[in-house]
């Protein structure tokens, strides 16, 4: 429940256009740059999405999809320089996953979400590739 939180507020944020962010008080995460931060989250949220499917199933991809697709969306307003694209196949795949959900097998999903987990690897930042998830 917090993640989502965090995601909101980091929604909230890339909605209102905000593209400097405001000093955190710690030069080590001052000095990473918000390109590197955004595909972080992104990456993620991804991974975290994979790990989620290959434990149960479509019911993950119809609960937290609309969140990250979201968020997504909301990313292609933004300037994401030589990775926008990447941004944008990312979130094509995601819809495209959202829309098959009803017709998908748990082995559809896990290869449709492996796929979109490879798009995901090519962006800035870091993130746990294999998530421990509920």
């Amino acid at each position: 429940m917090h993640r989502l939180g965090v995601w909101l507020a980091v929604a909230a944020l890339v909605v209102s256009g905000c593209s400097s962010r405001q000093p955190s008080g710690r030069p080590d995460i001052d000095a990473i740059p918000e390109a590197e931060l955004r595909g972080a989250a992104i990456k993620a949220s991804v991974y975290e999405l994979q790990a989620k499917v290959r434990k149960r199933g479509v019911a993950a991809v119809k609960q937290d999809l609309p969140d990250i697709i979201e968020i997504l969306t909301a990313y292609e307003r933004l300037k994401l320089g030589e990775h926008q694209d990447t941004y944008k196949q990312i979130n094509e795949k995601l819809k495209a996953l959202q829309a098959s959900a009803a017709s998908a097998t748990k082995d559809s999903a896990i290869k449709a979400a492996d796929e979109i987990g490879a798009l995901a690897d090519k962006l800035p930042g870091k993130a746990e590739k294999k998530p421990v998830v509920e």
